[in-house]
């Protein structure tokens, strides 16, 4: 049974991968650019030494939910784009506080939640909370916080959003839906591009 099982996955994303992985890869991609560019320049002008593996955590989140998705993985695919908000939301504090970064990477403990990282940035950022209010106004993304979407798909909040996996190769979802998870990496492109927006803005 779990031979078969595991058979018809692989021969069900292989067929989903080779009909549309490339044009859903593509998308992400495409629809990850405003992060992508910025990535190329805080790697360029801002690294600190400290924390900066965060942000190629960050890329690499990036090519996971492209890949996921291009084998028809939504899920996964939702888990790797929310990590792309705490992973660089995290580096915005860590950079500048070895200390606390060390502590973490010994301990595990320490990594600061979403809601903090934005007040620290509020508090230490002068003018931070107005930009960003002024970005908000002007998105072009669906949601104002494509953070409360993720999670409410990864914490299964509500009925929509539950798993129903009767067999393995229910994890391959049909293109429309991997196409529509496609759409959220820019939600979460543009919004990640106000908050460094609202950093760097100087």
């Amino acid at each position: 049974m779990h031979a078969k099982q595991t058979n018809d996955l692989a021969v069900a994303s292989s067929i989903f991968s080779g009909a549309y992985g490339a044009e859903i890869s593509l998308a992400v991609e495409q629809n990850s650019s405003l992060l992508v560019h910025w990535l190329t320049y805080l790697s360029s002008y801002h690294k600190t030494g400290v924390g900066d593996v965060l942000l190629d955590a960050v890329a690499s989140a990036i090519r996971e939910a492209a890949g996921a998705l291009s084998l028809g993985l939504v899920r996964p695919a939702l888990f790797s784009m929310r990590s792309q908000i705490d992973l660089l939301l995290g580096w915005l504090y860590f950079k500048d506080h070895r200390v606390e970064w060390l502590h973490v990477n010994q301990t595990g403990d320490g990594f600061r939640l979403k809601k903090e990282l934005l007040n620290y940035l509020d508090l230490h950022i002068p003018g931070f909370g107005a930009r960003i209010g002024t970005l908000r106004e002007i998105k072009t993304r669906n949601e104002v916080d494509p953070y409360r979407l993720l999670s409410a798909h990864i914490h299964a909040q509500s009925v929509p959003v539950l798993p129903v996996v009767t067999d393995l190769v229910d994890l391959v979802r049909p293109k429309s839906a991997c196409l529509e998870c496609a759409e959220v990496s820019f939600e979460v492109a543009e919004f990640l591009n106000d908050l460094l927006l609202a950093v760097y803005a100087a």
